[in-house]
């Protein structure tokens, strides 16, 4: 569930990257900057889900 999570995730973040990156030459710096912010936190949500740092399915580990 964790590798799907963060394959779609990955996904989503490469999207809001390169759209953060192609709108830099527009004048709206606050959408630029909050594309960028949006997808470099979900860059590293995916990688946490990926590599299995995170878990939030392991409740019953406790």
């Amino acid at each position: 569930m964790n590798i799907g999570l963060g394959v779609i995730l990955i996904l989503i973040a490469i999207i809001f990257i390169l759209w953060g990156l192609s709108s830099r030459k527009r004048k709206y710096k606050i959408i630029n900057n909050a594309l960028l912010m949006a997808g470099t936190i979900a860059l590293f949500i995916s990688i946490l889900l990926l590599t299995g740092i995170y878990d939030p399915y392991a409740n019953h580990i406790k």
